[in-house]
């Protein structure tokens, strides 16, 4: 027997939170399958949901008590205003990743020419190429099956961009105004404080970094001067741990490098900027 939906969120976050997992994924689901807006599913809590959308959604919490992401559940996430299909081969945009994208728009609004490396999804470049219409973006993923689902995400949005399956710069030899990039900077060894919804779904060719979770860092910061215009800028996003150790290596490896660390909302040290 169906129910209303404010009953049927009810009875999803009870069972969620005895399983331990936050019930907003019940929410994320129900509304995306509803196509609701927020303002909507309070109009419509008292109203019964359709038998075939209440046999869904149980489905769905069957799935999120297994720790499944609810992005995944759906086969959508949001990011800067934009829904962006997410499998398993990319990871979830996240919010603060959209902090760092404003930056980056802020700041290089006459670039010809910029690169998202490691670009997943898509959701970094290709909002930076709607936000930036005069700058030539170019996308880059070591994995051909990220980089399809991020094609696909340009064609829904209709957005022109150029792609590239490369293993960091290797496949790339040009050279670019701005590379921006959200490198793996988790280290093997903070696996057990890992959420596990993360742990056990997204790719852990995105996540985990060796050295402490420095290593592709160190690769990235070895091969940028060669990759970079002059007056040139890179923009990272990194663990909220990482600073005092990046900014060693960026002194060491590039001392003629301009450094800035930002914040992110809640208080964090997230981002920096390589400006040269």
């Amino acid at each position: 027997m169906s129910k209303t939906y404010a009953e049927a969120l009810k009875w999803a976050s009870l069972l969620l939170t005895k399983d331990g997992i936050d019930p907003d994924g019940a929410r994320y689901v129900l509304m995306t399958r509803a196509d609701f807006t927020p303002s909507q599913l309070i109009l419509h809590r008292q109203d019964l949901m359709p038998e075939t959308r209440w046999q869904q959604f149980q489905q769905d919490v069957e799935r999120l008590r297994q720790f499944e992401p609810a992005q995944y559940i759906v086969g959508v996430a949001p990011f800067f205003g934009e829904l962006f299909k997410v499998t398993p081969a990319v990871l979830i945009p996240r919010f603060e990743t959209e902090e760092l994208v404003a930056w980056v728009a802020e700041e290089q609004r006459t670039a010809q020419t910029g690169l998202d490396l490691g670009t997943g999804s898509g959701a970094i470049g290709l909002t930076l190429a709607r936000k930036l219409p005069q700058t030539t973006m170019t996308l880059s993923d070591v994995s051909p099956e990220a980089l399809a689902v991020a094609k696909q995400n340009a064609k829904k949005q209709q957005v022109a961009v150029q792609f590239t399956v490369s293993d960091l710069f290797a496949a790339l030899p040009a050279r670019y105004d701005f590379v921006v990039t959200n490198l793996p900077y988790i280290a093997p060894e903070d696996t057990p404080v890992m959420d596990q919804s993360t742990l056990r779904y997204e790719p852990k060719l995105a996540l985990f970094a060796g050295h402490h979770g420095l290593a592709v860092f160190e690769q990235f910061v070895a091969a940028l001067p060669q990759h970079l215009t002059a007056g040139g800028a890179a923009y990272l996003e990194f663990g909220y741990r990482q600073e005092p150790a990046l900014r060693e290596l960026f002194a060491k490896q590039l001392p003629q490098a301009q450094v800035t660390f930002r914040r992110d909302m809640a208080d964090h040290p997230r981002m920096a900027k390589l400006q040269f």
